[in-house]
């Protein structure tokens, strides 16, 4: 999902802008706003936008506690919801960026881009609230267990009010990590997510925990590998992220 699909040639401009005439105030101010515009929640949440959020919820989870394929189809249906109920508004936010940006090349008055970027406060209180209601929805999907989880894993002391919003290029980078994960651990996933249903099922029909217990441990290795897999692509997202991305201590979910 796209959050602001220009912030790398904002960036580039506001740092050729602050050797020019135009004064720095100006463009500071088309970056801050551009800063606090998207991903507020999810950001907050180690996810970014609700996208990347729900791949993180798809592949960070620990096996125990995975996302269920009724759970999976329920989140992504919400996301689609939010993606096509906020487009316009996404869209408008974006113009007025652009609109700013443009108003700094052309040297405009601090007070001049503040007039610009004003028109898009009210848009951006609107995603604001959409963003959090949609966070509220997955939450309400997830079980208490998987709440319990995220709550402890996420990043404690993020700000996400100093989170320079991911580039698409980030963005992409990220999406891409979390598909080669799944695919180059398919056969782990599959092989865990089979024990774990039969271990259920075993408790169901009134079996013993340690027979339950003994499809658990048959995967073994496999979970074994899939924890370091985790912890490498949390590793991995990290590392994708620029220095003062990580100084506002928003890290990637889990």
């Amino acid at each position: 999902m796209r959050r602001i699909a220009f912030i790398s040639l904002a960036a580039a401009t506001l740092v050729a802008c602050s050797s020019d005439t135009t004064s720095p105030t100006a463009s500071d101010q088309v970056d801050e706003f551009a800063t606090g515009a998207f991903g507020t929640a999810f950001t907050a949440a180690g996810g970014y936008d609700a996208d990347l959020y729900q791949a993180r919820l798809f592949n960070a989870l620990p096996d125990s506690i995975k996302l269920t394929d009724e759970q999976r189809a329920r989140i992504a249906a919400l996301i689609e919801a939010f993606k096509q109920a906020t487009a316009a508004d996404r869209d408008a936010l974006n113009a007025i960026l652009r609109q700013a940006m443009e108003a700094v090349r052309a040297n405009k008055t601090r007070a001049e881009v503040i007039a610009i970027l004003d028109r898009g406060l009210a848009i951006r209180g609107r995603l604001a609230a959409a963003e959090a209601n949609l966070k509220t929805q997955i939450d309400a999907v997830l079980t208490a267990e998987q709440r319990a989880w995220l709550a402890s894993h996420s990043p404690q002391r993020c700000d996400p009010s100093k989170f320079v919003p991911l580039t698409d290029a980030q963005k992409t980078q990220m999406r891409a990590l979390e598909a080669a994960f799944q695919e180059a651990n398919k056969a782990d996933l599959e092989a865990v997510k089979a024990a774990f249903e039969q271990a259920r099922a075993a408790i169901a029909a009134g079996k013993s925990r340690e027979e339950a217990k003994a499809f658990i441990d048959a995967v073994k290795p496999a979970l074994e590998r899939l924890d370091a897999a985790r912890r490498a692509l949390r590793a991995q997202l990290e590392a994708i992220l620029t220095p003062e991305q990580r100084a506002s201590r928003c890290l990637p979910l889990g």
